[in-house]
């Protein structure tokens, strides 16, 4: 777990000064009919976003995910891809398995929690376990310690639950 923290601390370490939390909360998340759920981090404002991947409205399970930057800051609401060192060692994901209409991946920083890409209630979510309950994942906050930007304090899991639609978090303590 601490190998996954600080795999994701590296990358954070790469932007810049540290934000309040509930900046993230904000309404210029600019979001997109295909977001599934994105990555906030506490050195900046900018977002790690994770759209579904469609082909002809259909789920492209051998590559479920869009993944990209979301600049919040300077040059607001452009976005970039990931490049290869972001992709293989912390942002990127990986298939583990398929079905007809639905994907589960695993995150390249985290992969001991499993992500199920799958169609409910007409559109497309991303279902996972947060705090021992089914939810959907909505996103995941990473704070960095603001003195030593290398070193995660912690990742937080926010979503909601599937049965009820209650807000659910899980900290995972570094």
């Amino acid at each position: 777990m601490k190998k996954i923290l600080c795999t994701l601390a590296l990358f954070v370490a790469l932007c810049c000064p540290c934000t309040l939390y509930a900046d993230q909360f904000e309404d210029d998340l600019y979001l997109t009919p295909e977001r599934l759920f994105h990555i906030a981090r506490s050195l900046n404002r900018n977002l790690v976003c994770y759209d579904v991947n469609l082909v002809e409205g259909k789920l492209d399970t051998h590559a479920p995910l869009n993944v990209y930057w979301l600049n919040r800051e300077d040059r607001k609401g452009a976005t970039n891809g990931l490049n290869f060192i972001q992709r293989k060692l912390a942002y990127g994901y990986k298939v583990v398995a398929e079905g007809e209409d639905n994907s589960t991946v695993t995150l390249t920083a985290y992969p001991a929690r499993r992500l199920e890409i799958c169609r409910m209630d007409g559109r497309y979510v991303c279902r996972t376990t947060i705090g021992g309950r089914p939810a959907i994942l909505q996103f995941l906050y990473v704070k960095a310690n603001e003195h030593n930007s290398l070193d995660v304090e912690y990742v937080e899991l926010h979503g909601r639950t599937l049965d009820t639609q209650e807000e659910v978090v899980e900290r995972i303590n570094n």
